[in-house]
Order: structure tokens, then C-alpha cells, then sequence
């Protein structure tokens, strides 16, 4: 039923296909309304772009093909146009596979996917899932359309023991008191505050603000606090506002950020955000001026972030109620937020004998122990797929990674489970 391999040729009629059956208008209005957005915050640009990349990426392709009839051979971004003709083949094969109710109901699914980033990550998740164990020979179903039960997938082999799939895609906001849409709304409104300092900045300025708890939700406040940042700012001196939030501010060496615009990893862009501002992993912009200068600006909470917690708030849920229980059941987990090689330093610490075990280790020590989890044989994460330049005009795949936990202790354990991701 789900395809599991294109050629670069097909792509035009997937394409087409695809837009008769789903309709065309549902990606290309939320790109329009994700441009309406960014014009009024150019500072959302690259966030709408990787938060609604299908729409982006179906919106490109329909104007490659309405063009030149095909994808043309050389367009240096073709491949970041595989995920989107991906999707479609993928889903194309499901709804024509189903039946007349249950692909109505997937196209519903795909309409909303397509206005929610978290319900696209949901989906292409599933499809993720199910092409790994389609390509190992298993069978596929799809639960929620049969009747079987509320879980993802359902994974069958005549040979084996079936085993019953539950995704969970976790978003880089999971478990954050300070989220990435609110801070790039924040950073709207502070702008005109910022400009008495930028507009003759020759050097760097390191920013931080420390919030309480979480910004502020009305319109009202955050404006006032975007004020009261900006003459912080102005004055050049670290203090506490009104509200309880603190301004820490350090001038640096502009160096130490590199050519900014340029850097080939985000990687390299996150290290440089933190070394200048001393903060760790939090939401964070650069602002260049004219004169040469840096504005780099780090907004967190006092509050702790509660990542692993939430992860596993998220996975005792559906343990509970997704999983039927009367079958081995895996849950599937995908983290937005984590790219292959960091995925992999994890694992790798947690192998090394003189290294003390990782978080998401102990975690799972303690989520797979509960007896009330038998049914639970495995938890897998998953970093999410990047494509990254390797050079102008040349992007290749990162690839993705798999983090396996097996429970063989599990009275619903197959010898059939080993292995499932090598």
C-alpha cells in the first residue's frame, strides 16, 4: 500500500495527482498567509519557512512544473524539494489504496496538516514509521481507519509477533516556558525600541532577559515590556524591571560571532549565540548595524525548562490510553529539535562504561520499569532529517537517527523486536 521509492521523473505526476485530489488551494493560501505575516514581522521569515516547509516546498514544485512542464535538471534546490514529493507519493498511495471513506479522511487529515506545523510533524512521523518497517518486509495498517484501536500503526508479520506503533512527534517548544513564535512577536514590538542603540552601535552588546516565568499574553503588557527593555537597553546597564524580569547586558568582541549570515551549520550559529551571551540553548536573535556593530539578544525564563518531562508526561499518556495493551507496543518518538549528530553524542555517552549515564537514559530506565508498562517492549527517538550545504549550489541529506531502548524483560518481548533498528 505505501510507496516506499520515486524516481526524480515521477515527481510531475505525483505532483498533479496530488493537487486534483487534495487541491492545490489549501498549500498555497497558508503560504500566502505566511508571507502576509512575515511582512508584517520580518523577523518570522525563517520561522514560517521551516514551520510550514510542505506548503513551501508543494508551492515551489506547482510553480517549477507550471513553468517547465517538469523539475529541471540542475535546480540547485530540487532536493530540498524531495520531502514535499515524498509526502505526496506517500499519501497518493495511501488514499488510493483505502477506501472512499477512509481516504475522505485522510485528505481532511492532510487539509489540516497543512495549516498546523505540529499535526504535519504528526503525519509525516507516521509515514516516517511506516516506511522503516515496510522496507523490512512488514505488513502495514492503519488502525485509526480500521476499527483496530486508537494507536498509530499496526505492524504484522505471518512469521512474528504483531506489534502496535504510537508515534509522538516532540516539538522544540515541548517542556520551554519561553516559545519560539512568542519570542519572534516580542522582538517585533521591541524593535523601534532598539533603534536608539543600533542605529550608531560599533561593537557588541550582549542582551539577556531573564523573565519570572513566561512573557507576557496580552498585547498590552508585552508592549510595555518591550519598552522598558529598550531603555535598558539604551542606558547600557544591567538591572531588573518592574516586573520582576532582569536585564543582564555585556559588550563583546563583534569576532567573536564570525561571518553570521554565512554560517554553514546552525550549529556553529548556536555556539556563537551562546558563547557571546552566556546563556545555553535559549531563544535568541542577532541584529547587525550599519556601523559594523552586533545587538545579540538571549530571552529565557527562570524558570527551568522540563524537556525530559514532558517527553515522558507525553509517552505515559499514550502508553496508557493509545496503546491497547493486549499486544507488544512500541512508541515511536521524534524529536524536532534534535539533529543526527547530537542524537548520536547522546547514545555515544551513554555507552562509554567511564562516562555517567545521560538524562534521556535514566528516563527511560524508569519509564520502562513500571509494571504498568509491560505491554510497552521499546521506546525509540528519533532525530528529525536535515538537508545542509555542503557547498554553493549543493545540499545533501544528514540523514536521520534512531536511539533505541528494547524492553526484553517484557512478557510480550519477540526475539522478532531485536535488531529493529540496525
Amino acid at each position: 500500500m505505501l510507496v516506499t521509492d520515486i524516481h526524480t521523473h515521477e515527481i510531475p505526476n505525483i505532483y498533479r495527482r496530488f493537487s486534483k485530489i487534495v487541491g492545490d488551494i489549501h498549500w498555497k493560501k497558508c503560504v500566502s498567509q505566511c508571507k502576509d505575516a512575515i511582512k508584517g514581522n520580518g523577523f518570522l521569515r525563517e520561522y514560517m519557512e521551516q514551520e510550514y516547509d510542505i506548503a513551501y516546498q508543494l508551492t515551489h514544485l506547482g510553480d517549477l512544473i507550471d513553468r517547465y512542464g517538469t523539475i529541471p535538471i540542475g535546480q540547485f534546490e530540487q532536493r530540498r524539494l524531495y520531502p514535499a514529493a515524498s509526502f505526496a507519493a506517500q499519501t497518493l498511495s495511501l488514499m488510493e489504496a483505502a477506501t472512499r471513506v477512509e481516504a475522505e479522511k485522510l485528505r481532511r487529515r492532510i487539509h489540516g496538516a497543512l495549516k498546523n506545523p505540529d499535526d504535519m510533524r504528526g503525519l509525516r512521523l507516521e509515514l516516517g514509521a511506516a516506511t522503516h518497517f515496510a522496507l523490512r518486509g512488514k505488513q502495514i495498517s492503519w488502525p485509526e481507519t480500521t476499527g483496530e484501536g486508537p494507536f498509530d500503526i499496526l505492524v504484522s508479520d505471518p512469521h512474528h509477533a504483531s506489534l502496535e506503533v504510537e508515534c509522538k512527534s516532540i516539538s522544540d517548544d515541548k517542556g520551554r516556558k519561553i516559545h519560539k513564535k512568542d519570542v519572534l512577536d516580542f522582538l517585533n514590538l521591541l524593535k523601534p525600541y532598539l533603534k536608539p542603540t543600533t542605529v550608531g552601535l560599533m561593537t557588541g552588546l550582549s542582551v539577556v532577559l531573564t523573565l519570572p516565568g513566561r512573557l507576557p499574553t496580552t498585547y498590552q503588557a508585552r508592549l510595555a515590556l518591550a519598552k522598558a527593555l529598550g531603555q535598558a537597553v539604551f542606558s547600557g546597564n544591567s538591572c531588573t524591571l518592574s516586573d520582576g524580569s532582569t536585564v543582564r547586558i555585556n559588550d563583546f568582541d563583534v569576532s567573536r560571532l564570525g561571518d553570521v549570515p554565512r554560517h554553514r551549520h546552525p550549529e556553529e550559529l548556536r555556539q556563537a549565540i551562546d558563547g557571546v551571551t552566556g546563556t545555553d540553548n535559549r531563544q535568541a536573535v542577532v541584529i547587525g548595524t550599519s556601523r559594523g556593530g552586533a545587538l545579540a539578544i538571549a530571552i529565557q525564563s527562570a524558570q527551568d525548562d522540563i524537556l525530559l518531562k514532558a517527553v515522558f508526561d507525553t509517552l505515559s499518556d499514550a502508553a496508557s490510553r493509545q496503546l491497547t495493551k493486549t499486544r507488544a507496543g512500541l512508541l515511536y518518538t521524534g524529536f524536532e529539535g534534535l539533529d543526527g549528530e547530537q542524537l548520536i553524542s547522546i547514545a555515544l555517552q551513554d555507552q562509554e562504561p567511564s562516562q555517567p549515564p545521560t538524562g534521556l537514559r535514566l528516563a527511560v530506565n524508569r519509564f520502562l520499569s513500571s509494571t504498568s508498562r509491560d505491554h510497552v517492549v521499546g521506546v525509540g527517538f528519533f532525530s528529525r532529517t536535515a538537508l545542509r550545504p555542503v557547498q554553493d549550489g549543493l545540499v545533501e541529506s544528514s540523514g536521520g537517527t534512531a536511539y533505541y531502548f528494547p524492553k526484553r524483560e517484557s512478557a510480550f518481548w519477540s526475539e522478532s523486536f531485536s535488531g529493529m533498528f540496525t
